[in-house]
């Protein structure tokens, strides 16, 4: 399963912030546009994309149960 998440930027390029795990690129970029809106100092921000397994999914879900 594939997820998104967007990585805030500083004007230098740095990143200082990750937002949270979407199902899609451009949700993702939906939040870190709004993010930038209202957060001046924010310049730009970049999408990531991570790959996790189905048994680290199942892993996770038991350990929440």
């Amino acid at each position: 399963m594939n997820i998104y998440f967007a990585s805030i930027l500083d004007y230098l390029g740095q990143e200082v912030l990750c937002l949270q795990y979407t199902a899609s690129a451009k949700h993702s970029a939906f939040l870190a546009s709004q993010y930038i809106k209202e957060c001046p100092p924010a310049q730009g921000f970049r999408i990531n994309k991570r790959f996790i397994g189905a048994s680290t999914i199942t892993k996770m879900l038991n350990k929440g149960a």
